[in-house]
């Protein structure tokens, strides 16, 4: 059974994690309310791929499922349609890492990472 649960968990993942949704942009990696954006936004696309609430609730453990499905941050970004490639590897690597932007721009105008 949890094999079966397990395999249904990636499927549903790997066709619909980025699904094109009504869930808003993040707001620009160097603003200051960069954090709790993407960390909303991030929760939107996991609960609009359908997968219950409870498994979208912590980004750190969307973004290990993401990894399990895709094995990078940039095939995953690559997969996405609702953000240019640049843009959801910068949010992401902004995310988990903190530091600069591909733009040179300091993450959450800190350059501290949110999670």
């Amino acid at each position: 059974m949890i094999k079966y649960y397990s395999a249904l968990l990636l499927l549903l993942l790997s066709t619909s994690l980025f699904a094109s949704t009504s869930c808003p942009q993040a707001a620009a990696t160097n603003s200051p309310s960069f954090c709790p954006s993407f960390q909303s936004v991030a929760q939107c696309h996991c609960a609009a791929s359908g997968l219950p609430g409870s498994l979208c609730q912590n980004v750190d453990s969307i973004y290990k499922r993401m990894m399990i499905i895709f094995g990078s941050v940039q095939r995953a970004c690559e997969y996405q349609h609702d953000t240019s490639t640049q843009t959801c590897v910068d949010d992401w690597n902004c995310y988990k890492n903190g530091g600069v932007d591909s733009l040179g721009r300091l993450c959450s105008s800190t350059g501290k990472n949110c999670s």
